[in-house]
């Protein structure tokens, strides 16, 4: 048995807490997760249980934005701030009101830049070790005095053996009325696994521009080198899915011979919205898995695609994010979606 040759378990898995001392992450509560085949993640207590750091074998995965890990004590979310306070990291969750462009006022109400849910704690965290690894589940609720009330709640799987994350969640309507919500995994990816050497795969399916209304150009899957001053895409695809109703996309990096991988079910999340930024310092690739175009809850519901979950209803969503280590499993995978 491999524990014969250990004295503390966090040898084979380390599952602990941490709370960070200093600048704008001062008092923000996380979660690491390290396992000996070199995956290593925090998950963020205080906001959603988010995945901020992703990194396999000492190299990083994630996308972080230049204020770093910003603790909810600067999120104001009547201000439109979002650039400011947005970590980004490897899995920021949106919604549950809004997602995409914030600044909407509807009946009194406010509804900010991809919604709060993401920058809010999650309550009655439990952390333990199982035989395969770590499980890790918590809960967190948005409502309104007077209004909605939604709880999403949240399991992480994380394994002993293994180079694969697993998020099973669950969002809940408390009340005795339909409520209109958007949900989305903002999933991003930053250097160095994103560079010029990088491309994206998915399923087959069409889609497109949200900035132009157009076409998505011919060369939407390869990735640049940084550039200055360039703006950003939005892309929105349909994602073709197994028998089992899962659907692949990932990052690869031809050069370092590793990609990242996303696995989600399109049953409930049939967009994926796919976010390419190639300019210098905030230089980030973003695969989405989502229930709307990201276009803001009012331009959804006259575009037919804001959804509603009845009253006291619920819906469940499972993404799983890991890695492609190897041009064979790389290779293996890319035939694998190409024959969806």
């Amino acid at each position: 048995m491999e524990k014969r040759y250990v004295g503390n378990e966090n040898q084979l898995l380390t599952a602990r807490r941490v709370t960070f001392e200093e600048g704008l992450s001062q008092g923000v509560r996380a979660i690491e997760l390290r396992n000996t085949d070199g995956l290593y993640v925090t998950c963020v207590e205080d906001q959603c249980l988010n995945l901020y750091d992703f990194s396999y074998k000492g190299i990083n995965f994630a996308f972080q934005q230049k204020n770093g890990l910003v603790s909810g004590r600067y999120f104001n979310p009547a201000a439109p701030d979002f650039e400011f306070y947005w970590p980004a990291g490897m899995l920021y969750t949106c919604g549950l009101t809004n997602v995409g462009p914030g600044g909407i006022m509807e009946d009194g109400k406010f509804y900010p830049d991809h919604g709060r849910i993401g920058m809010l704690p999650a309550q009655n965290v439990t952390l333990r070790r199982t035989e395969d690894g770590a499980e890790l589940k918590g809960s967190i609720h948005e409502g309104m005095l007077a209004g909605y009330h939604m709880e999403l709640k949240r399991k992480i799987t994380f394994p002993s053996k293994g180079k694969c994350i697993r998020f099973e969640d669950e969002i809940c309507n408390h009340e005795p009325f339909d409520t209109e919500f958007a949900f989305l995994y903002h999933i991003n990816l930053g250097y160095p696994l994103l560079s010029e050497h990088s491309r994206v795969i998915k399923g087959k399916g069409g889609g497109y521009s949200i900035h132009t209304g157009g076409e998505i150009p011919g060369d939407w899957a390869q990735c640049r080198a940084p550039e200055d001053h360039k703006d950003e895409d939005l892309f929105c695809h349909e994602n073709a899915a197994d028998r089992d109703g899962w659907a692949y996309t990932a990052l690869i990096n031809e050069k370092l011979e590793l990609g990242c991988y996303i696995k989600y079910k399109t049953e409930n999340l049939p967009y994926l919205m796919h976010w390419r930024n190639m300019c210098s310092h905030d230089y980030a690739l973003g695969l989405e898995p989502s229930n709307c175009q990201v276009l803001g809850r009012d331009r959804e519901r006259r575009n037919g695609t804001l959804q509603t979950l009845p009253a006291y209803g619920k819906k469940s969503y499972t993404v799983e994010v890991g890695v492609l280590d190897g041009k064979e499993e790389i290779a293996a995978f890319e035939a694998m979606v190409n024959a969806l």
